[in-house]
């Protein structure tokens, strides 16, 4: 299921929440498959930073803020898409994107006897797109970064972790391998 939750066995609770926050938010994006726009408007950013306990309950976000949310979303995705080989992935412009934004919205290292961990360092709105960053931060820094993809079926592109040793991973899931795997049959069929 696209953007499900990511379960890693032995990984470190605080990682695996890294993980699924940075999925859940690439694949907040409306879909062919049916997978509906999660962020389209401050009152949708606002529910969904909610349900992944990001901010305050008393944070009102703008319309400018869920824009903020949506182009975030379109850098990461960039990124995600070049982990899975896509020639045509924005990855310059996503990571001019990605610069700029750390430097509105920073992340903060914190140390104790246990490791270090990463957290924004704003709170309210600025804190959900910093805590988005922190968690970018957290899974580059178990060298886990290239595992997470956007999956290559045109009916879904959502984000995934990819499971796989080897880093071949192209699908979110069996069923969107499949759906692709058939598309090329059919159309394999028809020029026979």
């Amino acid at each position: 299921m696209p953007g499900a939750a990511v379960t890693l066995e032995g990984c470190d609770p605080s990682l695996r929440k890294s993980i699924n926050l940075l999925v859940s938010f690439v694949s907040t994006t409306a879909s062919l498959n049916g997978r509906g726009e999660e962020i389209g408007n401050e009152a949708a950013f606002a529910a969904w930073s909610r349900g992944h306990d990001l901010g305050d309950a008393d944070d009102q976000p703008t319309e400018a803020d869920a824009l903020a949310a949506r182009e975030l979303r379109a850098a990461l995705t960039g990124v995600f898409r070049a982990h899975c080989d896509c020639p045509s992935a924005p990855v310059d412009e996503a990571e001019l994107y990605l610069r700029r934004a750390a430097k509105r919205y920073p992340v903060m290292t914190t140390i104790s006897a246990e490791g270090c961990r990463f957290e924004a360092a704003q709170d309210g709105v600025p804190g959900v797109f910093g805590s988005i960053l922190a968690a970018a931060a957290d899974v580059t820094s178990q060298g886990l970064w290239p595992r997470l993809k956007m999956c290559k079926n045109p009916t879904c592109y959502a984000g995934f972790y990819d499971k796989t040793r080897n880093l071949s991973g192209q699908f979110c899931s069996a069923a969107c391998n499949s759906q692709v795997s058939m598309r090329a049959y059919r159309e394999r069929q028809k020029t026979a």
